[in-house]
């Protein structure tokens, strides 16, 4: 077994640290004017020569903007930036539907889990009304659809993240033409619906492990459903060959 040593941290290391953790979880508003030099240092308990290298460092990646004259800014990159040179790879890859549902799993079931403990009490009232709408949907593929994606979108703006709601929204094409896609399997309505309610009942009692769990087995569900619909589509696909084959192929005396 090999031990490594724990690094020290350097002062202003661990300013920057915090002054990270602070912008990233939305302390400060991006293009927000952070306190003066002198009132930080004397907040984090350093000298302004250890703030302005933490400074330093969190202007190299993108984190602090540091205006001459103006004073430090809050600042991080808008998501899209990133995700956008890899939409045309995705658009291309849409019908890949195993390899979103695997992404969406990633994202959702800490969604929920973040949704549980912040979503507003109109979030929640929201949801409900969400489900009930899919329940009175049960008989129009798309309108189902549409309410199925319209409660994943809203536990992702309950989570009151920018950062995972404008994932959500780069990638909202693909949820769409997936969920269409899926709601038209043998029971996957009555699936959905109960799903949804059992995730739903997590978020309202404020459970975070629970809505966790709730959306992690129903990610699970769709996926096993997915894989099925697939396999049968392929026995289909190889009965088909067969039976083409009987009426093409040679026949006896031939």
């Amino acid at each position: 077994m090999v031990i490594n040593k724990i690094p020290r941290q350097k002062a202003w290391q661990q300013v920057a640290s915090q002054l990270q953790e602070l912008i990233v979880e939305g302390h400060w508003e991006k293009g927000e004017k952070l306190p003066g030099e002198i009132e930080l240092a004397k907040q984090f308990g350093v000298s302004r020569s250890t703030l302005r290298e933490a400074l330093r460092e969190l202007a190299s990646i993108g984190l602090v903007q540091i205006r001459h004259g103006e004073g430090n800014f809050a600042w991080y990159p808008d998501v899209e930036e990133y995700l956008h040179p890899l939409m045309p790879r995705l658009v291309v890859e849409r019908d890949d539907v195993l390899s979103i549902m695997e992404a969406r799993s990633m994202v959702e079931v800490q969604t929920a889990r973040l949704a549980a403990t912040r979503a507003t009490d109109e979030e929640i009232e929201e949801l409900a009304s969400l489900i009930q709408k899919m329940e009175a949907s049960a008989n129009d593929r798309e309108k189902f659809a549409h309410y199925d994606h319209d409660f994943h979108k809203l536990i992702a703006i309950a989570t009151h993240n920018n950062v995972i709601l404008k994932i959500y929204e780069a990638i909202e094409v693909l949820l769409v033409s997936q969920q269409l896609e899926i709601v038209g399997y043998p029971g996957a309505m009555e699936r959905g619906i109960n799903g949804h309610k059992a995730v739903y009942a997590a978020i309202a009692g404020r459970d975070q492990q629970e809505a966790a769990a709730a959306m992690r087995k129903h990610m699970e569900q769709t996926y096993q459903a997915i894989m099925a619909n697939m396999q049968k589509g392929v026995a289909c696909d190889e009965e088909d060959r067969v039976h083409r084959a009987g009426i093409d192929g040679p026949t006896d005396g031939d």
